[in-house]
């Protein structure tokens, strides 16, 4: 019995000073560099994102953020990587929603929502339905009545099953009572091929990433699936305002892991604050017409969880959730 009130005493004290321990590097964190994984391939828009967000937030930390790829299993394997990292601050996450509040409803992953601490939401990637230059539709009204009149003959083309284009799609349809053809492809490369070639109805895509299609007139935009309009293509409407009752919200931002301290989570979420606000990030923003939308810590917590909701309901009416 002694043995075992031991072993329990040395358990404890080396639990009590590992909390000392990162009690102790909050409040003079950082002292070193940060590293946030990104968990998909350099070179994508999130990437490009994360290191413009790196570069400014490098001023108000006082020390270097240095961006990590970690791609491979949907997101699932980076961020795996910043569940299982000591919760000190120096290793955090830039990611989208989608892996959190949609794939583990999809996929029986390692880490959850209560995995991380969410420090501060950054961007909304707004997704819209674009149709080719010679398309008859000039909105949405257009669209549901050439589906009604032929159900399942209009295709549409997204980045693959499951994808926020592909549940925001699936909503459209039951929100206005269509049948449409879903067409998934690995990525939107593909998809924008097929689909400025007319061999698509229509493309569920996100706005920043066809600017060079619209801007060359060979696309154009009938609504956007998100709350409010984007401010880069104010004409072009949402869903909800084109009638039919859908929101299909895309968003992410700078994790940490759980049990990161308050302290640590405070400071990052200020340097966050800051680093958004900045010229550097904002005219970056500007450029490629990604939009800014930065949330408290708090804030972006509830907005991940609500998503999370909203996406397994959508992931069970489809039959794609899991088990």
């Amino acid at each position: 019995m002694t043995a075992l009130l031991s072993r329990g005493g040395h358990a404890a004290f080396g639990l009590l000073l590992a909390a000392l321990s990162l009690c102790a590097l909050a409040q003079d964190y950082p002292q070193r560099p940060v590293q946030m994984v990104v968990p998909f391939a350099a070179g994508g828009g999130l990437d490009l994102n994360a290191r413009n967000l790196a570069e400014a937030l490098s001023d108000p930390l006082g020390q270097p953020v240095v961006v990590i790829n970690r791609e491979g299993a949907a997101g699932a394997i980076g961020l795996n990587a910043v569940a299982a990292a000591r919760p000190d601050g120096y290793t955090l996450a830039f990611t989208p929603a989608v892996p959190l509040s949609s794939e583990p409803h999809r996929l029986k992953l390692g880490y959850g929502l209560d995995s991380f601490r969410p420090v501060c939401q950054v961007f909304d990637n707004i997704f819209a339905i674009a149709v080719p230059a010679a398309s008859p539709w000039r909105n949405v009204a257009d669209l549901l009545v050439a589906a009604r009149k032929a159900p399942g003959d209009i295709s549409y083309g997204t980045s693959g099953t499951g994808s926020i284009p592909h549940l925001g799609t699936a909503d459209i349809e039951a929100a206005a009572q269509v049948s449409l053809t879903h067409v998934p492809y690995k990525g939107d490369a593909p998809m924008l091929q097929d689909l400025t070639a007319g061999r698509l109805g229509f493309g569920a895509v996100l706005v920043s990433s066809i600017t060079g299609q619209l801007g060359a007139g060979s696309l154009r935009l009938l609504a956007v699936y998100a709350e409010r309009r984007h401010p880069a293509f104010a004409a072009v409407p949402t869903l909800r305002e084109s009638g039919v009752d859908v929101v299909q919200a895309s968003f992410g931002g700078v994790l940490a892991p759980a049990r990161t301290p308050d302290a640590v989570v405070r400071r990052l979420e200020a340097a966050c604050r800051q680093a958004v606000a900045s010229p550097r990030y904002q005219d970056w923003a500007r450029r490629v017409n990604q939009v800014v939308d930065f949330r408290p810590a708090a804030e972006f917590e509830r907005n991940l969880r609500e998503d999370s909701r909203l996406k397994a309901a959508t992931l069970r009416r489809l039959g794609l959730a899991a088990p």
